[in-house]
């Protein structure tokens, strides 16, 4: 036997093993657009022998996931008959990419197995072999069962197109038969949305260390300190010592070692990726999710309020009365947040959110407190008069201002309705920076402002010049009532005879 015969006979031979063929049998174009063998690297390594039936994975860039899951798509149609997978992706030229990886791959598979498993047909969207096995590329799927499902920035999707990413939930992955594969990669958009609901679910049962079901997903995090790929030579690189803190609380809480190579980098990257570099390259889950949103009219502001120090521990100061700001959720989303400004400080001190609930219920819930109340605010829509709130058939109806003034609440405040939202937007932006946000007790609060944001523009791919009208904007309606509130009313005086003495000063009142 020859030698080439004795090599093809020993290639036959090892086919039936996968884990020969994906570092043996595939050819890619690396990043440089060498064309080389593909070889599972360190990342894809970690995710193939830590995968389950259903994979969710959140990650920051260069980890090469795509190139894995395309070549394991490739293989599984070429050695199984009848397969059928699926990609989706935020839009269809960048489905088409991974469909692209996987015919590169396949025309530089030996010839006599592409004699064995011919293509029958090639098209921009689909892939289909003669043994039956097909691939498909879409933005969303539905009818079918899927072997193998491929979700690319789910993030993305959630964060530009909520409907599209709840028919990818109830159509996609309802495709998908248990003990079949879904893989659900992306970047952090926000801490809303599908993959942030299904990353936290994830989360929640790694940390409780429950025997996984093949309908429950696994949660796989890649940080940018994993790997030996993200390092520089650290000669002549400054790391100042608020980087310095930040790095030796990472190793304190992430229990990790960062080398000089790798702080290095991660100084240099940051300068180039700036406010992004939290959703880029994260150091860990949380930090993914707090960071700036696509869209978000506020991006900025929340994470300067956060490089600060602003959101934390915000103290109440029993001498100093707390002003309330109000959106009322009529069908839908009530919200609150509560005020005090101490000496030239705004505090945020609480937020109060429901659905379905009376307005009295709020008033109620806040009357509980132990505070001092200063002004309430009411969006303009509290002047309005409600049918149904009439005391007799001749009595007119009432608005909610007069309900809840009847119920005690004193010194209210109609905010009018601002014809140009982009003015009360700015005025938001200009007030932001001067407050101090408690993070527990605001925390769905914080929620809202980071995820206010731009209605997508499906067609043209943009933000539209308008808000989405969503859950998040409740939350920042609430809290631009309460800033131009304080702006066009002012804060509300303390009788003398109710004045204490705080406690404690904070933060050099």
């Amino acid at each position: 036997m020859s030698d080439s015969s004795a090599a093809l006979s020993m290639i036959r031979e090892r086919l039936s093993d996968i884990e020969w063929r994906l570092d043996h049998l595939y050819f890619i174009k690396d990043k440089y657009g060498k064309v080389v063998r593909f070889v599972r690297n360190e990342s894809q390594m970690t995710l193939w022998e830590n995968r389950h039936y259903l994979n969710i994975i959140l990650k920051d860039r260069q980890r090469g996931f795509s190139t894995l899951i395309a070549i394991l798509i490739l293989d599984t149609c070429l050695f199984n008959s009848n397969q059928e997978c699926g990609i989706i992706d935020i839009t269809l030229p960048d489905g088409k990419k991974k469909l692209a990886k996987i015919r590169f791959a396949y025309e530089n598979i030996p010839a006599w197995l592409k004699e064995e498993v011919p293509l029958t047909t090639d098209a921009k969207e689909t892939l289909e072999w003669k043994n039956g096995s097909t691939v498909y590329v879409g933005t969303s799927h539905r009818g079918g069962t899927l072997q193998i499902l491929h979700i690319s920035e789910a993030g993305k999707i959630s964060a530009r197109n909520p409907e599209r990413a709840r028919e990818i939930r109830t159509g996609a992955l309802n495709t998908i038969a248990p003990g079949c594969w879904i893989f659900n990669e992306s970047t952090a958009e926000g801490a809303s949305g599908e993959f942030f609901d299904d990353c936290q679910t994830a989360q929640r049962l790694k940390r409780s260390k429950a025997l996984l079901t093949p309908l429950d997903y696994r949660f796989h995090f890649f940080g940018w300190w994993m790997g030996s790929h993200n390092e520089i030579d650290p000669t002549g690189i400054h790391i100042s010592l608020d980087d310095k803190d930040y790095f030796d609380e990472l190793e304190k809480t992430l229990g990790i070692l960062l080398s000089d190579r790798k702080r290095a980098w991660y100084v240099k990257k940051r300068d180039q990726q700036k406010n992004d570099m939290f959703r880029e390259y994260p150091s860990s889950p949380e930090e993914a999710f707090k960071a700036a949103i696509d869209g978000a009219y506020l991006a900025q502001q929340m994470d300067a309020l956060y490089a600060n120090g602003r959101i934390g521990v915000v103290p109440h100061d029993p001498a100093v009365p707390v002003n309330t700001g109000w959106d009322f959720g009529v069908h839908g989303r009530m919200c609150i947040w509560l005020h005090q400004r101490v000496a030239l400080q705004h505090r945020i001190i609480g937020f109060i959110t429901g659905t379905d609930d009376d307005v009295l219920y709020y008033w109620r819930k806040l009357q509980q407190l132990p505070y001092i109340w200063g002004k309430h605010y009411l969006p303009h829509d509290g002047g309005y008069r409600r049918i149904g709130t009439a005391r007799t058939a001749e009595a007119p109806p009432r608005t909610l201002e007069m309900i809840l003034n009847e119920a005690g609440m004193h010194n209210t405040e109609i905010v009018p309705r601002i014809a140009a939202k982009e003015a009360a937007i700015n005025e938001v932006m200009i007030f932001i920076p001067q407050v101090f946000i408690d993070e527990d007790r605001c925390s769905e609060g914080i929620k809202s402002l980071q995820n206010f944001r731009r209605e997508w523009d499906e067609k043209m791919a943009e933000w539209k010049n308008r808000p989405r009208e969503d859950w998040a904007m409740h939350g920042y309606d609430a809290f631009e009532t309460l800033v131009r509130g304080l702006e066009m009313y002012g804060d509300a005086v303390v009788p003398p005879s109710r004045r204490v003495q705080p406690a404690v000063d904070w933060r050099a009142i």
